[in-house]
This record gives structure tokens, C-alpha cells and sequence, in this order.
């Protein structure tokens, strides 16, 4: 197979991000299955990259198509993944039609007709991308290219920000103007906190902070205090909350107020508790009215 559509450069593993490092949207990673919710997806990789001056990697993994399995199990198999990456470049190429900003188009070969998030996830360890975005369909799980299992391990490996991206249920609106930030006091939240207040400045969005906890007037202080320094000069609303699973929490109230994004953080597979971090996440990526940040 050539190299001029199956590109993924070795690039040398920077150190793991710190929790005091300013964040930066530089590079933006899009992978995507072809499909109408990854363009609907793509109007918000391309929004942020014309507003923050970022670059796109436009990514996708090649699946076998049913229409080509038997050539590919007869022994054609390299014949049948050209073709296939042919037809995947060309498709993307009228995506790009008239970008205004830099950008690559990656089309890779999984190892395995199957393994489409190892490659994807692979991808994602060379590349570093400040943030991804991704699509899904609907709220009863992931298809395509981001099928549950797909879509739960980069959330839960990627250890970079990836907004999973769905058309609000109030409507398609960019730029985001009211943010839903997650947080349980604890460390592992504010991972999420620089990337909310960088998308809060840039694009004045009001900030509503969301704690799940008891006696909400002593508390709301105590939110605030929390999320300083990243928050410092901009206005934040804070509620607390009290009863039911957090995640049940989060979506609850990203309906009520009409959010445009939802932001938080994970702690993947060292978490197995019912707190706005680890597994939560994905809950609230399944069920949230409207696209979710998580980092």
C-alpha cells in the first residue's frame, strides 16, 4: 500500500500534561466514519479551529466493507484496502473543499479489520493532540466507528481532551454560550478546569458550575474557591445538588438550563465509583442533551 494516503508519522511521546500547564488549542484531531453525524461533528472541529487558529488532522481508520469481504478473504487483501483508502481520501478531500486553515488528511489500515480503536488510540499517542472530536449517534449507545466499546476507551485511554460531539437536542448553536462544568472537589476534576475557563474567555460564555452534594448554601463557596485560579475574573453560577447518581445529576441539569457543552473529567480505569469522574463520564457522554468535554 502506498504512503502517500496511509500516513501516521512516529513522533516522539512528550511528557504527561500537568495539571499546571496552560492549555493550549493548537492541534485538533477529527477522526471520522464518513457518516452524517461525523460532518455534523466536523462543524465543531472546524469551529474551533478558525477561532483558536488551530490545525486539523482529519483521521480514518478503513473498515472492511461487506461488499469486498470475499475478495479480501481469496488473498486480494491489499488490493481491497487500496481501493478501499482510495475511496475513504476522496471523501474526505470533498470535506476540505475550501478550508481556510491548515490541515492533513490521515487514512490508516487497522492491523485488524476489527481494531479500529487500537489504531485510533495509536494515532492518538503519536499525534498528542491538544483535543479530538468526535461524533455519536443518538442516545441509546455509539455505531460505526464509534461503537460503545470504540468510544469507552478513548474516553477512558486517550488521556488527552476529547469532546464527543451530538447535535443538542435544543438545537445546533456555536458558538457555545452557557458551559456545564462537573466537579467533585476533588484533584482529578480540575483537569477539566483550564480548558473550561479557556473556552470561557475566548468565547464569553456564561459558567455554570454543578456539585452533587448537601447543604447547597455552605457549599457554594466553597465551589468557588475551588475552582480558582483558572476561574479567577469571570463569573461563575454554582449549584449544588443533592440525591441520585451524579451522572443522572449532571444530565438533568445540562437539560434544564439548555447547555451548549458539558465539561468534565475522568479518571478512567482507576475509577469504579459513582462520582463525576472514571466510568460517570461515560455515562453522561451516552445520555447528556448536547456535546460533552471530558479531559
Amino acid at each position: 500500500m502506498s504512503d502517500d494516503f496511509t500516513l501516521v508519522p512516529e513522533l516522539a511521546e512528550p511528557g504527561p500534561a500537568t495539571a499546571s500547564a496552560a492549555p493550549v488549542l493548537r492541534e485538533i484531531l477529527f477522526p471520522t466514519d464518513l457518516s452524517v453525524e461525523s460532518d455534523r461533528a466536523f462543524e465543531h472541529a472546524r469551529f474551533l479551529a478558525e477561532r483558536f487558529g488551530a490545525n486539523i488532522t482529519l483521521y480514518h481508520a478503513v473498515e472492511l466493507a461487506r461488499r469486498e469481504y470475499s475478495r479480501w478473504v481469496k488473498g486480494n487483501a491489499e488490493e481491497v484496502w487500496n481501493r478501499l483508502g482510495e475511496e475513504a481520501r476522496a471523501e474526505l478531500a470533498r470535506r476540505t473543499e475550501g478550508l481556510g486553515f491548515p490541515f492533513k488528511v490521515v487514512v490508516t489500515v487497522p492491523a485488524a479489520p476489527a481494531a479500529v480503536d487500537v489504531s485510533l488510540l495509536d494515532f492518538m499517542g503519536r499525534k498528542q493532540p491538544d483535543l479530538t472530536v468526535m461524533a455519536t449517534r443518538g442516545r441509546k449507545g455509539f455505531s460505526g466507528l464509534f461503537l460503545g466499546s470504540v468510544a469507552a476507551e478513548v474516553i477512558r485511554n486517550a488521556g488527552r481532551p476529547v469532546l464527543v460531539v451530538r447535535e443538542p437536542e435544543h438545537g445546533l448553536l456555536l458558538p457555545y454560550r452557557l458551559l456545564l462544568l462537573a466537579t467533585d472537589l476533588s484533584p482529578a476534576s480540575r483537569r477539566a478546569f483550564g480548558l473550561g475557563a479557556l473556552l470561557a474567555r475566548e468565547l464569553d460564555a456564561r459558567v455554570l458550575v454543578v456539585h452533587q452534594g448537601r447543604d447547597g448554601a455552605g457549599l457554594e463557596e466553597t465551589v468557588r474557591r475551588f475552582l480558582e485560579p483558572e476561574f479567577v475574573g469571570l463569573p461563575l453560577e454554582v449549584k449544588v445538588v443533592e440525591g441520585g447518581a451524579a451522572s443522572e445529576a449532571i444530565v438533568r441539569e445540562a437539560r434544564a438550563v439548555r447547555a451548549d457543552l458539558v465539561v468534565m473529567s475522568t479518571r478512567g480505569r482507576d475509577s469504579v465509583s459513582d462520582h463525576l469522574v472514571g466510568s460517570n463520564a461515560e455515562r453522561v457522554v451516552r445520555q447528556a442533551p448536547c456535546p460533552v468535554l471530558v479531559t
